[in-house]
């Protein structure tokens, strides 16, 4: 069983590495060829209800459906995205694993704004929110980081009324979360989001400055793409 669980956790850096090295590089037909190999391996593995890896093994794949759930979305696949984000759920309730069931949660309500239905969306994205503000972990903090920023980019698309102030606010707030444990694509998507803000109440010098930060921490995700290759 100890090789079963280690080979589950070679298949979990392997899709880390697709989503360093690929997906966060803009690189999405090689990340989702990376995700959709980790998938099949996960179900060849022949762990079965019961046994003690089976938890481990479907809060990874849970994680592997949500890459390529993600990845879906930005294609604009949205329904297929909706029909992956069921077996997504699924499995994270199987791990029985709090940060992935959050995770999944958020996903499936991504899911379910893009498709249209804005209101079970936004259901499912608030019930990630208790569980993420239940924990103290990183994983917690760094979930709860990307439900403001999920919650700012609602905003700057209209599908939620925010103020330009009251965006400004929750980038802080993801700042505030997501800087100390060094989550930079966060970072980077909070002072975009924050630049767009203040360009909209016509401060265009913080905009400006907002969006060198952006930039600055960009370069830092890519840096770090670069080295996990």
């Amino acid at each position: 069983m100890n090789e079963i669980l280690e080979k589950i956790k070679e298949i979990e850096t392997q899709i880390e590495e697709g989503l360093w090295s690929y997906e966060i590089q803009e690189k999405k037909e090689e990340a989702l060829e990376i995700y959709l190999c980790s998938e099949v391996q996960l179900k060849t593995l022949g762990v079965t209800v019961g046994e003690s890896a089976y938890t481990e093994q479907q809060r990874v794949l849970s994680y592997c459906l949500m890459r390529q759930g993600n990845l879906l979305r930005q294609k604009g696949k949205s329904e297929e995205a909706v029909a992956l984000g069921e077996r997504e759920m699924v499995a994270a309730i199987a791990s029985g694993d709090e940060v992935m069931l959050a995770r999944s949660l958020m996903s499936n309500g991504s899911n379910y704004i893009v498709t249209g239905d804005v209101g079970k969306g936004l259901d499912l994205i608030e019930e990630s929110r208790k569980l993420f503000e239940g924990g103290k972990s990183h994983d917690h903090k760094q979930g709860l980081g990307w439900y403001w920023i999920l919650q700012a980019d609602l905003a700057t698309a209209g599908l939620i009324q925010r103020k330009p102030s009251e965006i400004i606010e929750i980038t802080d707030q993801i700042l505030e979360i997501l800087e100390p444990i060094e989550n930079w694509p966060g970072v980077a998507r909070a002072y975009a989001a924050r630049a767009k803000a203040h360009e909209n109440m016509g401060k265009e010098e913080k905009a400006e400055e907002d969006r060198k930060k952006q930039q600055y921490y960009e370069r830092k995700v890519e840096a770090e793409g670069e080295s996990a290759g």
